[in-house]
């Protein structure tokens, strides 16, 4: 039943990943190609799977964090080169936690779920207008059709 609740997140807290990924793209001015948000969002997509599948034979605390760790871990790993850096990666793994712990209080407190996810839509939004105020849109818009596709064989700063 937690199981089949949480899914219904699902398709949310995959957007909610890939707004922090693009939000981290446009402030570091770090590309994120098409491909690589397919390759989160898929990582992201196994952990509902993985979250199900678990559940059916341990306890749902114990699948939920064992699908938590792992998805956390490859998405932190992959975060690393994808967004040129360790610290990048380390922050896309605890954001990811922290939106995992969000989800997990979300179906423990099933009366007021609607309320708190609210809350958390309503930080999350307030997060990135206060990260993008002072950007100019179109500058970086314009930055991106001059800037020459990066170079992928780059390895990430500090490994």
């Amino acid at each position: 039943m937690l199981g089949d609740r949480a899914t219904k997140y699902g398709v949310l807290f995959i957007l909610l990943t890939f707004v922090g990924i693009g939000l981290v793209e446009v402030l570091r001015r770090v590309r994120v190609h098409p491909i690589q948000y397919l390759l989160v969002g898929c990582a992201m997509t196994l952990f509902f799977l993985l979250l199900v599948s678990l559940s059916e034979h341990v306890a749902f605390g114990w699948a939920y964090l064992t699908a938590t760790a792992a998805c956390t871990l490859l998405c932190s790993f992959y975060g690393t080169f994808v967004l040129r850096g360790w610290r990048a990666g380390v922050a896309l793994g605890a954001a990811l936690g922290a939106l995992y712990g969000a989800l997990y209080l979300l179906l423990q407190l099933e009366q007021t779920a609607l309320l708190l996810g609210t809350l958390l839509l309503f930080a999350v939004l307030a997060g990135v207008m206060v990260a993008t105020r002072r950007l100019d849109w179109y500058g970086l818009i314009e930055q991106l059709r001059t800037q020459p596709a990066p170079d992928t064989a780059a390895k990430p700063a500090g490994a």
